[in-house]
Protein backbone atom coordinates (compact mmCIF):
# COMPACT_ATOMS: atom_id res chain seq x y z
CA UNK A 1 0.00 0.00 0.00
CA UNK A 2 2.72 2.23 0.72
CA UNK A 3 4.56 1.52 -2.31
CA UNK A 4 1.40 2.16 -4.22
CA UNK A 5 0.75 5.50 -2.80
CA UNK A 6 4.76 6.30 -3.67
CA UNK A 7 4.20 5.48 -6.96
CA UNK A 8 1.18 7.39 -7.42
CA UNK A 9 2.83 10.30 -5.44
CA UNK A 10 6.14 10.04 -7.69
CA UNK A 11 6.07 12.76 -10.91
CA UNK A 12 2.51 13.91 -9.86
CA UNK A 13 3.02 16.99 -12.05
CA UNK A 14 3.56 14.94 -15.32
CA UNK A 15 0.73 12.51 -14.52
CA UNK A 16 -1.85 15.27 -13.55
CA UNK A 17 -0.41 17.86 -17.00
CA UNK A 18 -1.26 14.14 -19.07
CA UNK A 19 -4.67 14.04 -17.93
CA UNK A 20 -5.52 17.23 -18.40
CA UNK A 21 -4.22 17.00 -22.15
CA UNK A 22 -6.07 13.87 -22.44
CA UNK A 23 -9.64 15.12 -21.20
CA UNK A 24 -8.83 18.81 -23.98
CA UNK A 25 -7.80 15.99 -26.48
CA UNK A 26 -11.12 14.16 -25.84
CA UNK A 27 -13.47 17.26 -25.66
CA UNK A 28 -11.68 18.26 -29.11
CA UNK A 29 -12.50 15.25 -30.74
CA UNK A 30 -15.97 15.28 -29.17
CA UNK A 31 -17.13 18.88 -30.14
CA UNK A 32 -15.55 18.04 -33.82
CA UNK A 33 -18.28 15.64 -34.20
CA UNK A 34 -20.80 18.00 -32.93
CA UNK A 35 -19.68 20.79 -34.24
CA UNK A 36 -18.74 20.28 -38.20
CA UNK A 37 -17.47 23.01 -41.09
CA UNK A 38 -20.30 23.86 -42.92
CA UNK A 39 -21.53 26.39 -45.72
CA UNK A 40 -24.36 28.94 -46.11
CA UNK A 41 -25.41 31.54 -48.22
CA UNK A 42 -26.74 35.40 -46.30
CA UNK A 43 -27.98 38.06 -48.61
CA UNK A 44 -25.90 40.80 -46.90
CA UNK A 45 -26.23 44.87 -47.22
CA UNK A 46 -23.62 46.57 -49.75
CA UNK A 47 -22.05 49.87 -48.99
CA UNK A 48 -20.34 52.41 -51.28
CA UNK A 49 -16.97 54.37 -49.48
CA UNK A 50 -14.87 56.75 -50.42
CA UNK A 51 -17.14 58.61 -53.45
CA UNK A 52 -15.64 62.31 -53.90
CA UNK A 53 -18.31 64.79 -53.21
CA UNK A 54 -19.24 66.13 -56.08
CA UNK A 55 -20.50 62.55 -57.51
CA UNK A 56 -22.95 60.59 -56.62
CA UNK A 57 -24.45 56.42 -57.99
CA UNK A 58 -26.82 56.58 -60.24
CA UNK A 59 -28.03 53.02 -59.12
CA UNK A 60 -26.26 50.60 -57.06
CA UNK A 61 -27.94 46.75 -55.93
CA UNK A 62 -29.08 46.89 -52.16
CA UNK A 63 -27.54 43.54 -51.29
CA UNK A 64 -25.25 40.96 -52.67
CA UNK A 65 -25.16 37.06 -51.48
CA UNK A 66 -22.57 35.80 -50.08
CA UNK A 67 -20.88 32.31 -49.51
CA UNK A 68 -19.48 31.80 -46.16
CA UNK A 69 -17.93 28.59 -44.66
CA UNK A 70 -16.84 27.72 -40.93
CA UNK A 71 -17.96 25.74 -37.92
CA UNK A 72 -21.64 25.30 -37.54
CA UNK A 73 -22.49 27.02 -34.12
CA UNK A 74 -20.81 30.26 -35.67
CA UNK A 75 -22.41 29.73 -39.22
CA UNK A 76 -25.74 29.10 -37.43
CA UNK A 77 -25.21 32.48 -35.59
CA UNK A 78 -24.07 34.87 -38.33
CA UNK A 79 -26.60 37.34 -39.03
CA UNK A 80 -26.95 39.52 -42.40
CA UNK A 81 -25.80 42.65 -39.86
CA UNK A 82 -22.72 41.20 -38.93
CA UNK A 83 -20.93 41.25 -42.35
CA UNK A 84 -21.31 44.33 -44.79
CA UNK A 85 -20.52 44.43 -48.87
CA UNK A 86 -17.59 46.83 -49.22
CA UNK A 87 -17.76 48.98 -52.81
CA UNK A 88 -14.36 50.93 -52.94
CA UNK A 89 -14.91 54.14 -55.46
CA UNK A 90 -12.11 56.09 -54.08
CA UNK A 91 -10.07 55.53 -57.66
CA UNK A 92 -13.16 57.06 -59.42
CA UNK A 93 -12.76 60.78 -59.78
CA UNK A 94 -15.56 61.74 -63.15
CA UNK A 95 -18.67 60.48 -64.21
CA UNK A 96 -18.83 57.09 -66.52
CA UNK A 97 -19.99 53.59 -65.56
CA UNK A 98 -17.75 51.22 -64.20
CA UNK A 99 -17.31 47.62 -63.30
CA UNK A 100 -15.62 47.36 -59.55
CA UNK A 101 -15.12 44.52 -57.11
CA UNK A 102 -17.52 43.93 -53.95
CA UNK A 103 -14.72 42.95 -51.13
CA UNK A 104 -16.27 41.31 -47.82
CA UNK A 105 -14.46 40.49 -44.56
CA UNK A 106 -15.37 37.49 -43.11
CA UNK A 107 -15.99 36.93 -39.20
CA UNK A 108 -13.19 35.27 -37.27
CA UNK A 109 -12.61 31.87 -37.75
CA UNK A 110 -15.06 31.50 -41.07
CA UNK A 111 -13.91 31.99 -44.60
CA UNK A 112 -15.97 33.68 -47.68
CA UNK A 113 -16.11 30.98 -50.05
CA UNK A 114 -18.37 32.88 -53.41
CA UNK A 115 -19.85 36.43 -53.65
CA UNK A 116 -22.91 36.80 -55.73
CA UNK A 117 -22.68 39.07 -58.10
CA UNK A 118 -18.15 39.53 -57.28
CA UNK A 119 -18.71 43.15 -59.53
CA UNK A 120 -21.19 45.49 -59.92
CA UNK A 121 -21.81 48.22 -62.54
CA UNK A 122 -22.00 51.62 -61.25
CA UNK A 123 -23.23 54.32 -63.15
CA UNK A 124 -21.30 57.56 -62.09
CA UNK A 125 -22.96 61.29 -62.26
CA UNK A 126 -21.86 64.66 -61.33
CA UNK A 127 -24.07 66.55 -58.99
CA UNK A 128 -25.33 69.19 -60.04
CA UNK A 129 -27.07 72.38 -58.04
CA UNK A 130 -29.70 74.88 -59.98
CA UNK A 131 -31.91 77.44 -58.57
CA UNK A 132 -35.70 77.41 -59.49
CA UNK A 133 -38.19 79.68 -58.66
CA UNK A 134 -40.73 78.30 -56.19
CA UNK A 135 -44.39 77.52 -57.34
CA UNK A 136 -47.69 77.09 -55.28
CA UNK A 137 -50.72 75.20 -55.41
CA UNK A 138 -54.43 76.35 -53.35
CA UNK A 139 -56.35 73.51 -51.90
CA UNK A 140 -59.89 74.67 -50.69
CA UNK A 141 -61.15 78.03 -50.19
CA UNK A 142 -61.84 80.45 -47.29
CA UNK A 143 -64.63 80.59 -44.97
CA UNK A 144 -67.73 81.87 -47.07
CA UNK A 145 -67.86 85.77 -47.90
CA UNK A 146 -63.86 86.21 -47.63
CA UNK A 147 -61.53 85.86 -50.32
CA UNK A 148 -57.52 86.03 -50.90
CA UNK A 149 -56.56 89.81 -51.40
CA UNK A 150 -53.65 89.19 -53.43
CA UNK A 151 -51.28 86.08 -54.56
CA UNK A 152 -49.72 84.79 -51.59
CA UNK A 153 -46.62 86.09 -51.23
CA UNK A 154 -43.41 83.41 -50.78
CA UNK A 155 -40.37 84.31 -48.93
CA UNK A 156 -37.94 82.83 -50.35
CA UNK A 157 -39.08 82.56 -53.83
CA UNK A 158 -36.29 80.84 -55.41
CA UNK A 159 -34.42 77.72 -53.86
CA UNK A 160 -31.43 75.39 -54.75
CA UNK A 161 -32.35 71.98 -55.85
CA UNK A 162 -29.24 69.50 -55.73
CA UNK A 163 -28.87 66.14 -57.13
CA UNK A 164 -27.71 63.96 -59.84
CA UNK A 165 -28.16 65.10 -63.39
CA UNK A 166 -30.70 62.48 -64.38
CA UNK A 167 -32.65 63.25 -61.91
CA UNK A 168 -33.06 67.08 -61.91
CA UNK A 169 -33.86 66.50 -65.91
CA UNK A 170 -36.96 65.26 -64.36
CA UNK A 171 -37.84 67.96 -61.52
CA UNK A 172 -41.03 70.12 -63.64
CA UNK A 173 -41.18 72.66 -60.89
CA UNK A 174 -40.85 73.36 -56.93
CA UNK A 175 -44.14 73.74 -55.49
CA UNK A 176 -45.71 74.44 -51.58
CA UNK A 177 -48.88 73.19 -51.42
CA UNK A 178 -51.03 75.61 -49.22
CA UNK A 179 -54.55 74.97 -47.41
CA UNK A 180 -56.37 77.34 -47.32
CA UNK A 181 -59.67 75.29 -46.11
CA UNK A 182 -62.27 77.73 -44.17
CA UNK A 183 -59.70 80.07 -43.32
CA UNK A 184 -61.02 83.90 -42.02
CA UNK A 185 -57.85 85.36 -41.08
CA UNK A 186 -54.59 86.84 -42.23
CA UNK A 187 -51.67 83.64 -41.79
CA UNK A 188 -48.21 83.03 -41.85
CA UNK A 189 -46.59 79.59 -41.81
CA UNK A 190 -43.86 77.76 -42.51
CA UNK A 191 -44.36 75.20 -45.75
CA UNK A 192 -42.66 72.43 -47.00
CA UNK A 193 -41.28 72.18 -50.75
CA UNK A 194 -41.69 69.18 -53.06
CA UNK A 195 -40.12 68.84 -56.41
CA UNK A 196 -42.85 67.40 -58.54
CA UNK A 197 -42.18 65.59 -62.06
CA UNK A 198 -44.36 66.43 -65.29
CA UNK A 199 -46.96 64.44 -63.82
CA UNK A 200 -47.41 65.93 -60.58
CA UNK A 201 -45.15 63.01 -58.50
CA UNK A 202 -42.95 63.77 -55.92
CA UNK A 203 -38.78 63.00 -57.16
CA UNK A 204 -37.32 61.42 -54.53
CA UNK A 205 -33.36 61.67 -54.17
CA UNK A 206 -32.72 65.36 -54.34
CA UNK A 207 -32.04 67.89 -51.73
CA UNK A 208 -33.71 71.11 -51.57
CA UNK A 209 -31.97 74.43 -49.46
CA UNK A 210 -34.09 75.80 -48.13
CA UNK A 211 -36.74 72.93 -47.69
CA UNK A 212 -39.29 74.87 -46.21
CA UNK A 213 -41.05 79.05 -47.51
CA UNK A 214 -42.67 81.32 -45.44
CA UNK A 215 -46.10 82.11 -46.74
CA UNK A 216 -48.09 84.52 -46.14
CA UNK A 217 -51.77 84.51 -46.83
CA UNK A 218 -54.03 87.68 -46.81
CA UNK A 219 -57.63 87.71 -46.57
CA UNK A 220 -60.78 90.89 -47.81
CA UNK A 221 -64.01 90.79 -47.61
CA UNK A 222 -66.20 90.04 -50.99
CA UNK A 223 -65.02 88.76 -54.36
CA UNK A 224 -62.79 90.29 -56.89
CA UNK A 225 -63.61 90.45 -60.38
CA UNK A 226 -62.19 89.82 -63.16
CA UNK A 227 -63.39 90.43 -67.02
CA UNK A 228 -62.54 86.87 -69.50
CA UNK A 229 -62.88 86.35 -73.19
CA UNK A 230 -65.14 83.42 -74.18
CA UNK A 231 -63.67 80.59 -75.71
CA UNK A 232 -66.26 78.42 -77.30
CA UNK A 233 -65.62 74.82 -76.71
CA UNK A 234 -66.21 72.95 -79.49
CA UNK A 235 -66.67 69.02 -80.30
CA UNK A 236 -67.05 66.74 -83.51
CA UNK A 237 -66.06 67.55 -87.05
CA UNK A 238 -67.98 69.23 -89.90
CA UNK A 239 -69.43 66.82 -92.52
CA UNK A 240 -66.56 64.49 -94.50
CA UNK A 241 -64.80 67.71 -97.20
CA UNK A 242 -66.09 70.31 -94.89
CA UNK A 243 -64.17 72.58 -92.18
CA UNK A 244 -64.53 75.40 -89.64
CA UNK A 245 -63.82 78.60 -91.00
CA UNK A 246 -64.66 80.88 -88.33
CA UNK A 247 -65.95 80.86 -85.43
CA UNK A 248 -67.73 84.19 -83.44
CA UNK A 249 -69.15 84.73 -80.04
CA UNK A 250 -70.93 87.45 -79.01
CA UNK A 251 -70.31 88.69 -76.57
CA UNK A 252 -66.46 87.70 -76.77
CA UNK A 253 -66.23 88.57 -73.08
CA UNK A 254 -67.88 88.59 -69.79
CA UNK A 255 -66.88 89.78 -65.97
CA UNK A 256 -67.16 87.15 -63.54
CA UNK A 257 -66.38 87.25 -60.05
CA UNK A 258 -65.37 84.80 -57.38
CA UNK A 259 -62.74 83.42 -54.65
CA UNK A 260 -59.32 84.37 -55.34
CA UNK A 261 -58.06 80.64 -55.39
CA UNK A 262 -60.60 80.03 -57.90
CA UNK A 263 -60.27 83.00 -60.16
CA UNK A 264 -56.72 83.92 -60.35
CA UNK A 265 -55.45 81.77 -62.61
CA UNK A 266 -58.09 81.91 -64.88
CA UNK A 267 -57.36 83.38 -68.58
CA UNK A 268 -60.25 83.00 -70.46
CA UNK A 269 -63.76 80.98 -70.24
CA UNK A 270 -65.28 78.58 -72.12
CA UNK A 271 -69.04 77.72 -73.11
CA UNK A 272 -70.05 74.38 -72.62
CA UNK A 273 -69.75 71.94 -75.58
CA UNK A 274 -71.00 72.66 -78.94
CA UNK A 275 -71.22 69.37 -80.95
CA UNK A 276 -70.81 70.42 -84.81
CA UNK A 277 -70.60 66.54 -85.98
CA UNK A 278 -71.34 66.34 -89.82
CA UNK A 279 -72.53 70.39 -89.93
CA UNK A 280 -72.29 71.44 -94.02
CA UNK A 281 -73.54 75.23 -92.94
CA UNK A 282 -73.28 77.87 -90.55
CA UNK A 283 -74.31 76.90 -86.83
CA UNK A 284 -75.28 79.30 -84.51
CA UNK A 285 -76.20 78.31 -80.46
CA UNK A 286 -76.76 80.41 -77.54
CA UNK A 287 -74.99 78.48 -74.82
CA UNK A 288 -74.21 79.70 -71.55
CA UNK A 289 -70.39 79.90 -69.81
CA UNK A 290 -69.45 76.96 -68.08
CA UNK A 291 -68.46 77.96 -64.74
CA UNK A 292 -66.76 76.22 -62.08
CA UNK A 293 -68.07 76.05 -58.49
CA UNK A 294 -66.95 79.28 -56.73
CA UNK A 295 -67.29 81.54 -59.77
CA UNK A 296 -70.85 83.67 -60.84
CA UNK A 297 -71.20 85.95 -63.72
CA UNK A 298 -71.29 89.89 -62.54
CA UNK A 299 -75.31 91.19 -62.33
CA UNK A 300 -76.16 92.46 -65.57
CA UNK A 301 -73.81 90.90 -67.56
CA UNK A 302 -75.24 88.29 -70.54
CA UNK A 303 -75.70 84.60 -68.81
CA UNK A 304 -75.68 83.13 -72.54
CA UNK A 305 -73.37 83.53 -75.50
CA UNK A 306 -74.25 83.71 -78.81
CA UNK A 307 -71.97 81.69 -80.72
CA UNK A 308 -71.84 81.29 -84.72
CA UNK A 309 -69.89 78.55 -86.13
CA UNK A 310 -69.15 78.92 -90.25
CA UNK A 311 -68.36 76.36 -92.03
CA UNK A 312 -66.53 75.73 -95.93
CA UNK A 313 -65.76 72.89 -98.10
CA UNK A 314 -62.52 71.72 -98.55
CA UNK A 315 -60.51 72.22 -101.39
CA UNK A 316 -59.66 68.99 -102.95
CA UNK A 317 -57.34 68.30 -105.85
CA UNK A 318 -57.83 66.29 -108.91
CA UNK A 319 -55.89 64.89 -111.79
CA UNK A 320 -57.16 64.45 -114.94
CA UNK A 321 -54.81 62.55 -117.69
CA UNK A 322 -54.67 62.27 -121.23
CA UNK A 323 -56.06 65.62 -122.11
CA UNK A 324 -55.50 66.44 -125.72
CA UNK A 325 -53.94 69.62 -126.69
CA UNK A 326 -55.30 71.47 -130.05
CA UNK A 327 -53.47 74.09 -131.80
CA UNK A 328 -55.24 77.29 -131.65
CA UNK A 329 -54.84 80.42 -134.93
CA UNK A 330 -53.58 77.83 -137.36
CA UNK A 331 -53.94 78.44 -141.26
CA UNK A 332 -55.71 76.23 -143.02
CA UNK A 333 -52.58 75.92 -145.24
CA UNK A 334 -50.28 74.96 -142.70
CA UNK A 335 -50.25 71.58 -141.36
CA UNK A 336 -48.47 70.44 -137.94
CA UNK A 337 -48.02 67.76 -135.93
CA UNK A 338 -48.16 68.19 -131.86
CA UNK A 339 -45.98 66.03 -129.72
CA UNK A 340 -47.04 64.56 -127.15
CA UNK A 341 -50.74 64.89 -128.28
CA UNK A 342 -51.98 65.07 -124.50
CA UNK A 343 -51.12 65.97 -120.95
CA UNK A 344 -51.74 65.56 -117.39
CA UNK A 345 -53.86 68.53 -115.72
CA UNK A 346 -54.24 68.94 -112.01
CA UNK A 347 -56.67 71.13 -111.31
CA UNK A 348 -57.70 72.19 -107.49
CA UNK A 349 -61.37 73.11 -106.39
CA UNK A 350 -64.23 72.79 -103.87
CA UNK A 351 -65.31 68.99 -103.51
CA UNK A 352 -68.65 70.09 -105.12
CA UNK A 353 -67.45 71.29 -108.27
CA UNK A 354 -64.42 69.58 -109.24
CA UNK A 355 -65.99 65.74 -108.31
CA UNK A 356 -67.97 65.34 -111.85
CA UNK A 357 -65.51 67.25 -113.99
CA UNK A 358 -63.94 65.21 -116.80
CA UNK A 359 -60.98 65.59 -119.48
CA UNK A 360 -63.62 66.74 -121.87
CA UNK A 361 -64.43 69.43 -119.59
CA UNK A 362 -60.75 71.06 -120.10
CA UNK A 363 -59.31 72.67 -123.06
CA UNK A 364 -55.35 72.51 -123.52
CA UNK A 365 -54.30 74.63 -126.32
CA UNK A 366 -51.51 76.21 -127.98
CA UNK A 367 -51.51 79.17 -130.00
CA UNK A 368 -49.64 78.75 -133.60
CA UNK A 369 -46.80 81.54 -134.05
CA UNK A 370 -46.08 81.69 -138.08
CA UNK A 371 -41.75 82.52 -136.88
CA UNK A 372 -41.00 80.31 -140.24
CA UNK A 373 -39.43 77.37 -137.49
CA UNK A 374 -40.33 73.79 -138.98
CA UNK A 375 -40.07 72.37 -135.42
CA UNK A 376 -40.80 74.67 -132.21
CA UNK A 377 -41.50 74.44 -128.25
CA UNK A 378 -45.00 75.77 -127.13
CA UNK A 379 -46.29 76.51 -124.04
CA UNK A 380 -49.42 74.39 -122.93
CA UNK A 381 -52.16 76.87 -121.98
CA UNK A 382 -55.38 75.71 -120.33
CA UNK A 383 -59.05 76.67 -119.71
CA UNK A 384 -61.30 75.93 -116.48
CA UNK A 385 -64.35 75.93 -115.22
CA UNK A 386 -65.33 78.97 -112.90
CA UNK A 387 -64.60 77.99 -109.28
CA UNK A 388 -61.82 75.74 -110.69
CA UNK A 389 -58.22 76.82 -109.93
CA UNK A 390 -55.21 75.36 -112.42
CA UNK A 391 -52.15 73.56 -109.91
CA UNK A 392 -50.19 71.76 -112.79
CA UNK A 393 -49.43 71.38 -116.18
CA UNK A 394 -46.90 68.19 -117.05
CA UNK A 395 -45.51 68.75 -119.67
CA UNK A 396 -45.57 72.62 -119.48
CA UNK A 397 -44.36 72.61 -123.03
CA UNK A 398 -44.74 70.47 -126.03
CA UNK A 399 -43.01 70.62 -129.68
CA UNK A 400 -44.55 71.59 -133.01
CA UNK A 401 -43.62 70.17 -135.99
CA UNK A 402 -44.70 72.43 -138.78
CA UNK A 403 -45.63 71.53 -142.16
CA UNK A 404 -46.21 74.06 -144.73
Amino acid sequence: MKELRSWLLKNIDIKLLSIFLAIILWLYVASGENNPIVENFIDVSLTATNLKEDLVIKELPSTVSVGIKGPKNIINNISSHQITGIVNFSEINKVGQYILKVEIAPPKRTEIIKIIPSEIKADIERILTKEVEVEYSLIGIPEKGYSLAEEPKIIPSKVKIIGAQSILENVKQEICTIDISGIKEDFNKKIKINAIDVNGNEVKGVKIEPDTVEVSISLSLGYPEKILPVKPRIIGKPAPGYYISQILAKPDEIKIFGNYSKINNLEFLETIPINVSDITTTLSVKVPPALNEGLNIVEGETTLIEVTIQVKEALVQKTLPSVPVILQDLSPFVSCEIKPEVVEVIIEGENILIDPLKKEDIKAFVKFEDNFQVEQKVKVQVEVPDGISLIKIEPEEVTVLINK
